[in-house]
């Protein structure tokens, strides 16, 4: 690399040479320049510290040297917490049926996920001990024709091991077992979700050790409050960064398949996705109301009746505004109930309302339903009119209605 006083030599020179191509006056002052460049950048390395010339006449040898001392300064990999740093964590048998190396448990993985920047990069696609590998599949709302075909041919492939999500539907699982797939189903009730959790990451963890592609099937979309990546996070711990397939949010598609848009001109111009479910089962904040404003709240049926209390009470909304709960979006037995908030927690009790579950909040549920699209009619009192499809609403002010 040329250093900097050579470079001041090959500005002299090149000086020299064009003022002797110079022989008019219009052309004097671009030779006064060249002769002053050189000057100019002599005088200021007399004025520099020694370690700065010292940097400048060493050129990139410097620089490789003071980004080997950064690196030297930053903290080990060992010394991070629950990173990937290499491939020998991985716990595989060495063929005496002893393992090399074991991760920590899972349970204690979870209580400290790691963010993103404490990983040195990425691990391999497949891991290069076992040859296992990971993909994370979002199966969408519940209809089987609504997987994408990314999906669908990964979850019919019987070569393949698949994790399965208890909300996935019995439609998709029939077709599972149409291809002879074989699976396992975690069963995330409430109030077990941590252990069947751990129970996932180990099936996950004991197929990769055969060497298996282990597709970890997710409802929705991985990604959309479906702890899609803090199972990448997971995964990268055990030595392989997982493929994501998307699916289909319910976060969107229960909405359109009820007749609700989510959007209208001139009744709501944002849409807000909430969970009803924090980290170890808090309450999210809650969105404060606006007239234009469409909520959408996924896993939040379990929680209903608080959830439109504290909306009341603490977000400012009316409570005439309307609610809409979708259940089981897409499959032969969706329902779609429609209240307000002060009634629809009363509703969902009453007709059984169950997970998976799609909450929407705003004026744009009665944009498009009519009184043709409900069965029964619900009144002030309780009293339910399902004698004619669609019937009337009380003149008392209706409390809820059934599609």
């Amino acid at each position: 690399m040329m250093t900097i006083f050579e470079a001041i030599r090959s500005s002299q020179l090149m000086q020299s040479s064009s003022t002797a191509m110079l022989p008019t006056r219009r052309h004097h002052h671009r030779a006064a320049h060249y002769y002053l460049v050189p000057l100019l950048l002599t005088a200021m390395l007399l004025q520099m510290p020694s370690s700065t010339i010292a940097f400048l006449t060493t050129g990139g040898q410097s620089q490789a040297a003071h980004r080997q001392h950064q690196n030297n300064n930053k903290p080990s990999s060992s010394s991070l917490p629950n990173a990937y740093r290499d491939e020998s964590s991985f716990p595989l048998n060495n063929g005496n049926g002893q393992q090399q190396t074991s991760p920590s448990s899972p349970s204690s993985q979870q209580q400290d996920v790691p963010q993103l920047s404490n990983f040195k990069s990425r691990p391999p696609k497949i891991h290069p001990d076992s040859g296992g590998r990971i993909t994370l599949v979002g199966s969408g709302p519940g209809s089987p024709s609504l997987l994408t075909l990314a999906a669908h041919s990964l979850i019919t492939d019987p070569s393949n091991l698949l994790i399965v999500d208890r909300l996935v539907s019995a439609e998709i699982r029939t077709l599972m077992d149409e291809a002879g797939v074989k699976y396992k189903i975690a069963n995330k009730t409430p109030g077990c979700q941590m252990a069947a959790q751990d129970e996932i990451f180990e099936w996950c963890l004991q197929g990769l050790r055969k060497g298996k592609h282990v597709v970890r099937l997710k409802i929705g979309d991985p990604f959309v409050f479906g702890r899609g990546g803090e199972e990448v996070l997971q995964f990268r711990q055990f030595g392989v960064e997982p493929t994501v397939i998307p699916g289909v949010s319910a976060a969107f598609s229960a909405p359109l398949l009820a007749s609700i848009p989510v959007t209208h001109r001139g009744i709501s111009n944002q849409v807000v996705m909430c969970t009803g479910y924090g980290k170890n089962n808090t309450s999210p904040d809650l969105i404060q109301y606006h007239p234009e404003q469409t909520v959408v709240f996924l896993m939040a049926v379990g929680r209903l009746r608080k959830l439109c209390h504290s909306l009341i009470h603490q977000a400012g909304y009316p409570p005439q505004t309307p609610v809409g709960i979708v259940e089981r979006a897409g499959c032969p037995e969706q329902r779609t109930v429609v209240g307000t908030m002060e009634t629809i927690a009363d509703l969902a009790e009453r007709y059984n309302v169950r997970p998976p579950s799609t909450i929407v909040v705003g004026e744009v549920v009665n944009v498009l339903l009519t009184e043709e699209d409900f069965v029964e009619v619900v009144d002030s009192a309780g009293v339910v009119d399902g004698e004619e499809r669609g019937g009337m609403v009380v003149k008392s002010g209706h409390h809820g209605l059934i599609v």
